[in-house]
């Protein structure tokens, strides 16, 4: 029996038994964040990293939804997250800040004053916004009646979209890393392969399995055999 120490691919950090999903064959790196396929071992107990393990089910993700009506497909994903709660109270400080702010402004003639807060007001207007659809919104990937749609609602969002089924070749997954002065950032999307280039079909998921579950469960409605695609998320 050989013991194998599995170390990230990126950055080369050790990896904890927490680090590891073994329904998935995928393990996410702590340090980096970065995530990639566990390797299947060898008949000798070797890991032989040319081959890749078995894809296994991805089970339904929390706050998801699904109806499969035969002749059509809904996939639902509620947008709520328990950090909303914060962000409820940071938009009564940011923009109460900004109401007095103005006042304070105006009632003395600082005109100047008031429209150097414009800036801010605006982004507190937007936050506040992106808090209310969090708690209200869901994202809908539906296939029927020759379409494969995604709508955000029932507060206006871009990224509404519809693709004809029979141009949809493949789909697949993408990770996205964003590194900010305050660290780095994941989110997913979903990403389709059409007659004509490739589109994205989801974008900003903050979850993996959010993405693996969409694509897997549009493939098996499409009947498209999943396939592996160059920079897609590891299998």
């Amino acid at each position: 029996m050989h013991l194998i120490e599995l170390c990230c691919k990126n950055c080369g950090a050790s990896l904890k038994p927490e680090n590891i999903s073994a329904a998935l064959a995928i393990a996410r790196c702590p340090h980096c964040d970065a995530v990639f396929a566990i390797s299947a071992p060898s008949a000798d107990g070797r890991v032989d990293s040319g081959r890749a393990a078995p894809r296994l089910p991805v089970p339904m993700p929390r706050r998801f939804e699904m109806l499969d009506l035969g002749n059509s497909l809904e996939i639902k994903r509620s947008w709520f997250t328990p950090a909303l709660f914060f962000l409820i109270f940071f938009c009564v400080f940011w923009n109460g800040f900004m109401v007095v702010w103005h006042g304070i402004a105006l009632s003395t003639g600082a005109w100047f004053m008031s429209c150097f807060g414009l800036i801010h007001t605006a982004v507190g207007i937007g936050l506040a916004y992106g808090t209310v659809a969090g708690f209200v919104n869901q994202t809908v990937v539906r296939v029927g009646q020759g379409l494969l749609e995604v709508r955000h609602g029932p507060l206006p969002w871009l990224g509404n979209k519809s693709f004809p089924v029979h141009a949809v070749k493949q789909l697949y997954c993408k990770e996205h890393v964003h590194h900010g002065k305050n660290g780095s950032s994941t989110n997913y999307s979903v990403e389709i392969r059409l007659d004509n280039g490739q589109e994205t079909l989801i974008q900003s998921l903050p979850e993996c399995e959010q993405a693996l579950y969409i694509e897997q469960e549009l493939e098996r409605f499409l009947k498209i055999e999943d396939q592996p695609v160059r920079g897609e998320l590891p299998r």
